[in-house]
Order: C-alpha cells, then sequence, then structure tokens
C-alpha cells in the first residue's frame, strides 16, 4: 500500500515547468490607461496616469486524472488554495504561454509544486495515487497607480489598486461632498469637485458647491449664506430685500411671520404672570417695569417681545434674549391704535413718567 504523500514527481522536470498568463488580462500600462481613462469627464481639465505599476503575481495550477477521477487546484503564491471565484475572475482557466526565466522564483515554485502535488494526490478516493501531476505557473498581473485629475493650476489624484484582468475605474470620492462620481468639475475657489454637486450662487454667479447654497425662503433662490438674513421669527433665510418690518416691533422678518401688518411674535402675545422665569428676569434687570402690570409676553430667536396695559396707557418692549437690553420701547393710549416709539435716550424718562 502506497502512502498519499508518497507522490511521484511531475514527468516534466521544474526547469521545463509551463509558465502560463490569463490570456486576456491587461499586459501594458498603455492597455491600463485604455481601460480606466475614457470613463472620467473633466470640465475644463484632462486625466491621465500619474503612475501605474504592473507586477507579476505567481499562482500555481496542479491537477491529474486518474481511475476516472479528475482533479484541479490552484494556490496562491503563499501556498493557500484558491477559491473558484477568484479563479474565474482572474481568467486562470483560459490562458496562454509565456516566456520567463527559467530562474525567477524557482525556489517558491518547486515549494509549492512539491505542496500543491501532495494535495491532488490526497483527493483521489483511490488509494493510489496518479502517477503524473501536471503543474503550472500562472503569473497573474497586479495593477496600482494614481489617477490625475487637473483641472488649471490645481489637480487631484486618486489611487486606485486590483488585479489587472477585473480592473474598473473606480469612482472619484468628493472629499467635500462625499458624492461618488465619474464627472469632475472645478468651483471658484479651485477646489476639484463631484460635477454634479457643482451650482451657481442666483445672486454672484459663483460656481460654489450645491451644498454651500441656502434657498431664500421668500424668493426660492440658490444663495450663498452671505447674502441672506435668517427672520428671528420663523428661522427662515431671506434675501434682505424681501424681509419686510413689523409694525410693531420694527424688526424686520420674513413675509411668512407676517400676520395682519404684524410679525407672528407680536401677534401671538400670551398673557404671563411675575413669576415667569423670563419676565422675572426682565424686571430684575430694569425695575422701573415692575410699575406695570397684566403682561403678556411671546418670543423669537432673539427677542422677547411683551406688551402691558395700565388703566389709560400701553406699553410695548423688545428685549434682546442674550443681554436683557432695551432693543424697542414704545407707548400708547388703549383709547386709540398706534404706538409712539421711544428714542433711546428717552427709556428712561418713558418708564419713569
Amino acid at each position: 500500500m502506497h502512502c498519499r504523500d508518497d507522490v511521484s514527481p511531475d514527468r516534466a522536470p521544474d526547469d521545463k515547468l509551463l509558465n502560463l498568463a490569463p490570456a486576456d488580462q491587461p499586459s501594458t500600462v498603455h492597455e491600463v490607461a485604455e481601460r480606466l481613462l475614457p470613463a472620467y469627464t473633466v470640465d475644463g481639465g484632462s486625466v491621465h496616469l500619474a503612475g501605474c505599476l504592473l507586477e507579476d503575481r505567481l499562482f500555481l495550477r496542479a491537477g491529474a486524472q486518474h481511475a476516472g477521477e479528475s482533479i484541479e487546484l490552484f494556490l496562491d503564491g503563499h501556498g493557500g488554495e484558491v477559491e473558484p471565484g477568484l479563479v474565474k475572475t482572474l481568467g486562470m482557466n483560459n490562458t496562454l504561454q509565456i516566456e520567463r526565466p527559467s530562474e525567477q522564483a524557482q525556489e517558491t515554485i518547486r515549494r509549492l509544486s512539491t505542496l500543491a502535488k501532495r494535495m491532488v494526490a490526497r483527493r483521489f478516493s483511490q488509494q493510489d495515487p496518479p502517477h503524473a501531476i501536471d503543474v503550472a505557473a500562472v503569473w497573474c498581473k497586479f495593477a496600482q497607480g494614481k489617477l490625475r485629475f487637473a483641472i488649471g493650476e490645481h489637480s487631484i489624484d486618486l489611487s486606485f489598486a486590483d488585479w489587472a484582468r477585473p480592473l474598473a475605474p473606480p469612482p472619484f470620492t468628493c472629499s467635500h461632498s462625499g458624492r461618488m462620481t465619474h464627472h469632475l468639475a472645478a468651483i471658484d475657489d479651485g477646489r476639484i469637485v463631484a460635477a454634479e454637486e457643482v451650482a451657481a450662487c442666483e445672486q454672484s454667479g459663483k460656481q460654489v458647491l450645491f451644498g454651500d447654497l441656502v434657498t431664500c425662503a421668500a424668493t426660492g433662490q440658490r444663495v450663498l449664506r452671505e447674502f441672506v438674513e435668517t427672520c428671528p421669527v420663523t428661522g427662515q433665510t431671506v434675501l434682505p430685500a424681501e424681509m419686510v418690518c413689523c409694525s410693531l416691533c420694527r424688526q424686520n422678518v420674513a413675509p411668512a411671520a407676517m400676520r395682519r401688518g404684524r410679525c407672528e411674535a407680536c401677534d401671538h402675545l400670551e398673557p404671563v404672570s411675575e413669576a415667569d422665569p423670563r419676565l422675572a428676569r426682565l424686571l430684575d434687570e430694569h425695575p422701573l417695569l415692575d410699575r406695570w402690570r397684566r403682561w403678556r409676553l411671546s418670543e423669537s430667536a432673539t427677542a422677547y417681545h411683551l406688551a402691558a396695559h395700565g388703566w389709560f396707557r400701553k406699553l410695548l418692549v423688545v428685549v434682546d434674549k442674550d443681554s436683557l437690553a432695551l432693543k424697542l420701547l414704545a407707548t400708547g393710549h388703549r383709547l386709540r391704535s398706534g404706538w409712539d416709539v421711544v428714542e433711546p435716550s428717552q427709556y428712561q424718562f418713558a418708564l419713569r413718567s
């Protein structure tokens, strides 16, 4: 009885071992460039290889037929068995013979050949191993390098690394938007980005990232943030020319914030007691206001809006929420509509009278 490890050597000596390569894998840098570059569109610029290395990596194919059985396997350069999916992906079943110096990688090939023959022999169900096991070196190319996209004086690189046969144009990932694309363009500050993310500011005409624009709530225009103001009542971004002035608090607000000539903050004053912490802070900061009763209050993003009523007089106050400084003070008479705005220099006098 023969031991399974006691395998007869291949009929061909190692220096006659076939060297093969997948028939349809790219074999030159030029072929790699032809496969990658046409996939990209660079508005106003170009793309080229900024470096490419094609490295031959060793696999070993071993197989035999014996007693009606057929066994074939592939090993990588470290002696690990290659999954069938990778064998198919690399085209190792469709090869052509290539010339290779016999001394190159001979020690690795001898070691792998011995291992492969033993592995093939063990897989036969018959006790006697096959007398001949065919072994061949299969050289698959691995490609790695960089693509360089250039627009004007600016450029950006995209690395790639993959087996040459399945190598496909990798998408460029825009670091500013996260968009993956094969279409690149430059914005006005020179940054190279995904072309799908480029938009024009409708106020300045600048080419910028779409994500850098905000929408004017009044007009729908997409503009840079520097061209808009934030409505203190609604929080909407609005072009200054589209803001409207509230007839009570005199603040500029978005058109959507206006009701009957008043902003929502002034139009929705709710009764509040002096125990309310907002009013308590205000009365502590401005003791002269403590003379007034029947307070109503609302708030916007930047201010408290308050109104109070006496027997005949009424008071309107707008207070900065952070500093509690008086932004507006107006007085009026309960028997007539409208308000008389008090000049800031007269605030103390008006509150004492």
